[in-house]
């Protein structure tokens, strides 16, 4: 039987996505958090220490950019992985404004996805 996975943190506003991105994952037996902003996105990741953050770029409030940024500079949260899960069309600037960061366009095209929540979340050796 293979070891569960997660929990990956699922940041978007919208909350079909959400709930499409969770669906995914929890059919592959990993476990999901979710948060629809950045704000909100911190916290979770401050108490649960997701594996990973599938993250929107455009949110109201605090969003995937200031997110990002902030994360970065926290020391506890600077090392989770990150996968940008966006519409946003300018993948130059996303380069630009965060370095190099792994992108997964929407509409999401489900087998990139989860190839790359696989490799970045593996199951613990240790378990």
């Amino acid at each position: 039987m293979a070891q569960a996975i997660g929990p990956v943190l699922v940041v978007d506003d919208d909350q079909d996505s959400r709930a499409f991105l969770a669906v995914i994952l929890e059919m592959l037996g990993i476990k999901v958090l979710t948060a629809t902003d950045g704000e909100e996105a911190l916290a979770i990741a401050r108490l649960h220490r997701p594996c990973l953050i599938l993250l929107d770029v455009m949110m109201p409030g605090m969003d995937g950019f200031s997110f990002r940024e902030t994360q970065l500079k926290t020391a506890e949260l600077a090392d989770i992985p990150v996968i940008l899960v966006s519409a946003f069309p300018d993948q130059a600037q996303i380069q630009q404004r965060l370095g190099p960061i792994r992108v997964v366009p929407k509409p999401v095209e489900i087998d990139q996805l989860i190839a790359q929540v696989l490799t970045l979340c593996e199951p613990s050796a240790g378990g």
